[in-house]
Parts: structure tokens; sequence; C-alpha cells
């Protein structure tokens, strides 16, 4: 069956980034093996999760008093930071700030519950069993799980809407395309063509001397 979900320009870039990390798997997304396989230190506090860089080297500080499934979900968010955006934040224009935290909190929807391991697994047909399904499996919070299955059931209805419509154009130019005539059509439109073709000679010969 064709997989009518289309993944956006940074899932794309998180999806090679697990892959070329031999990450292919729910179980194996954790903060261990994540820091590891990218050289990142980590640490857990007691205060606010954060990033820091020092003489190029990348820690990221994790809140001790969160559950492991928001440790891990605080975790990506930083991470995002460490990867993708660089600078200190506190200089910099709100609206540039606003953009990197955007971008932040959806790489923690597509990192936390990547696409391509979830088309592997068989989901549950009722939505609660199906949130409940990849809490467990990807060891999310069931706000995020909830958050990205509507994400991806909004992504494969549009993805659905966009196929039918191009069936569609595509059904029209058969309908219309000289492929389908029938041999009469196909002498009618020959006969046509030679009129028209005719009357352009004697319009364009007409015309020379004015040239």
């Amino acid at each position: 069956m064709m997989d009518l979900y289309s993944p956006t320009p940074l899932e794309q870039w998180i999806e090679n980034l697990y892959r070329e990390h031999n990450l292919t798997n729910p179980h194996e997304l954790n903060i261990q093996a994540l820091a590891s396989k990218l050289n990142i230190w980590f640490y857990f506090l007691e205060f606010g999760s954060q990033a820091i860089e020092r003489n190029g080297m990348y820690s990221i500080c994790i809140d001790s008093r969160l559950s492991p499934a928001e440790q891990w979900e605080e975790f990506l968010h930083e991470l995002c930071h460490v990867l993708r955006h660089s600078g200190n934040q506190i200089h910099m224009p709100a609206d540039y700030m606003q953009m990197q935290e955007t971008e932040a909190n959806n790489f923690v929807l597509y990192a936390a519950i990547p696409y391509f391991m979830v088309k592997e697994l068989k989901l549950p047909d009722v939505q609660n069993e199906a949130i409940d399904f990849l809490s467990d499996t990807f060891g999310v919070t069931h706000l995020l799980a909830h958050r990205r299955l509507e994400q991806i059931q909004r992504r494969l209805l549009q993805g659905t809407f966009d196929h039918e419509v191009k069936r569609h154009h595509e059904r029209q130019y058969r309908k219309y395309s000289s492929d389908t005539w029938s041999d009469e059509t196909k002498c009618i439109m020959d006969k046509l063509y030679q009129q028209l073709q005719s009357k352009g000679s004697k319009i364009n010969g007409s015309n020379e001397g004015l040239l």
C-alpha cells in the first residue's frame, strides 16, 4: 500500500540522523543511547533543563525532579538547540528566539516518535489505546503521544486527499487525451487540423509582404 505520509524537512533530517547512528527501533531511543552516539555529556540536577557549551563541548543538564518520560522530552528539546541552533538566546531578537523554540518543540515530536518507526508497528484501532501504546513503546508522556498521533493522522488524511486530487486530474487528462479517442474522433480531428493548417498557410502568405 502506498505510504501517503509526507515528512517535513526537519523530520527527514532527524530520520537521517537516526539511521546514520543505527537507531532504528523504539527501544533504542533514550537519553543514554542518544547522548553516547552524539558525544554529548548529560547531567541530572535539581533545576530547569538547559544546554551548555564550553570550548566546543556540549552538555545537557536535565531536571532530576521530572518523570523519566518528561526528562526524555526535555533532553530532546535541548538537543535540538545543540544540534541546530547556536548563540546565546538571552541576546537574540525575540522573533528569532521564538522561531528556534518552535523548531525545538517540533523536533521533540519527530525525534520522540519517528514516523519511520511508527509505520512498522501495528497500532490499536481505538484512539485511546493507540495513545497508550505509543506512550509505552516510545517512553513518552501521554500528552506527547496524543499530539503526535493526531499530527500523524492529519498528515495521512492530507496525503490521502492530495492523492485523490492527483488521481482525479490524471483521469481527466486521460479522458481528453488523444490516446483514448476513437478512430472516428481521430479522423475528424485530423481533418480539422488540416483545415487549420491550410488557413494558417494562407494567412501567413498574405502577410509576408507586410512584414
